[in-house]
């Protein structure tokens, strides 16, 4: 009986089933569920870099028929044109002080630099930069800067002291932070979360002890990870040409960290310009050259450190930065105006390059300043070192007579610089604010 009860229900089912398929003799087909999309009309549209979008839709008639226009890649298409108007540089005394109001009361003698001042041709070649690369970025709109970026840069001027042919290279520009260098030699703190981290500086000296460089012992495992990667043996052309070049990169910066000492982003006041603009042609900057900074009124002696990429200017270390605005950090600037002085002496570098000596650093920029002609009243930040003593070895438990103590565990070997252990960072990052 209750074999027959579901017999009779599973042919009901299929009954109604067939109904619904079935109407009028021909078979209804199944609806299905239409997503139901948000819409919105945009005349503009501002992307998350600051670009503004202006789009519209234009459609025109064809003889083409559906069957010949949809298998046409070209009947349906977008033109994206990215336009730029590109800014002149500052070059009146007017324009300077829009961005930096102080100047001219720091540089009493502007007016007198200005008149004979010559636009450098590197502002017309960081432009260049630019153009390039959002040329070579414009098929991923995310890789387009964003637009304090790209307008980073107010001037740059070659200004000539008249009374004693002290030359310097005027930079307006905004602060962005740089956190690279190591150094094995001093137990200093580091900053390594940058996505952009180099263990190197161009600033550099001979190591002086035997105590390793704290980015050694990661740049070996990872030449470690990639040399296993590459006997594996499974792998395409492309992807073992990428691997060897891995490998040879690493291999160089071993042995740069076993042979010098850097700068510490984190703990050295140094600035940096483009690639392109130290020591390409006569006159330029060069490494260890001595810099003034110039932020909110304050002057802080620097020297210049590092190159960075040719298509933004306007960076300095992580010491400064967070002198400028305390919550600076890898992806947080503190100036994302253009009003920031750099002011670099060529030709004033000292060599051999040594370790930082922040006193006589500063005497060299006070004494440069003076013959620029700077005001005698600025206010100066004095840097004050962040180096600590590196923790001695814990000494052995002497044996006891009648009690034999069991060998104490080692000491954590010299050199191993704590505070540089990228487990435990040696400062939180604040929320993230562009810093590209």
């Amino acid at each position: 009986m209750a074999g027959a009860l579901v017999l009779f229900l599973l042919q009901l089912g299929c009954s109604r089933k067939q109904n619904s398929i079935l109407e009028n003799g021909h078979p209804t087909p199944t609806a299905s569920p239409i997503p139901i999309l948000p819409r919105k009309n945009y005349d503009t549209a501002k992307l998350f870099n600051g670009i503004t979008l202006k789009s519209s839709v234009d459609c025109n008639p064809s003889e083409e028929t559906a069957l010949v226009a949809g298998s046409d890649s070209n009947s349906y298409k977008m033109d994206i044109t990215l336009h730029v108007r590109w800014p002149k540089a500052a070059t009146s005394i007017a324009d300077l002080q829009a961005a930096t109001p102080e100047i001219a009361e720091l540089l009493p003698n502007l007016n007198s630099l200005l008149s004979n001042a010559v636009l450098s041709p590197d502002f017309a070649a960081l432009l260049g930069h630019k153009e390039k690369s959002l040329r070579n970025n414009l098929g991923q709109l995310q890789h387009l800067p964003y637009r304090d970026s790209l307008f980073d840069c107010q001037t740059i001027l070659d200004l000539n002291h008249s009374g004693n042919s002290r030359r310097a290279l005027f930079i307006q520009a905004i602060m962005n932070v740089n956190t690279d260098g190591s150094d094995g030699d001093r137990n200093l703190p580091l900053d390594r979360l940058s996505l952009t981290y180099q263990p190197q500086t161009n600033y550099r000296w001979a190591k002086k002890s035997d105590r390793p460089n704290p980015c050694l012992r990661e740049e070996v495992s990872q030449l470690a990870l990639t040399e296993a990667e590459l006997g594996s043996g499974t792998m395409s052309a492309l992807q073992k040409s990428s691997l060897e070049a891995r490998s040879t990169s690493a291999k160089a910066t071993i042995a740069e960290l076993k042979r010098w000492s850097f700068l510490s982003g984190t703990a050295d006041p140094f600035i940096v310009l483009p690639s392109f603009m130290v020591g390409k042609s006569p006159g330029q900057p060069g490494i260890g050259d001595y810099a003034v900074v110039i932020a909110n009124g304050t002057l802080y002696p620097a020297i210049l450190g590092d190159l960075g990429p040719n298509s933004k200017i306007g960076e300095a270390s992580l010491r400064i930065c967070r002198e400028i605005f305390p919550d600076s950090g890898a992806d947080r600037r503190p100036v994302s105006r253009p009003e920031v002085v750099y002011l670099v002496f060529p030709g004033t570098a000292e060599k051999p390059f040594a370790a930082p000596d922040y006193a006589h650093w500063s005497e060299r920029c006070h004494a440069l300043w003076k013959e620029f002609g700077g005001s005698e009243t600025a206010l100066w930040h004095e840097w004050a070192s962040l180096e600590k003593p590196w923790p001695t070895p814990t000494p052995t438990p002497l044996s006891s007579p009648t009690v034999v103590e069991p060998p104490s565990q080692p000491s954590p070997a010299v050199g191993t610089n704590r505070a540089a252990s990228p487990s435990q960072p040696t400062s939180s990052l604040p929320s993230p604010t562009p810093n590209l």
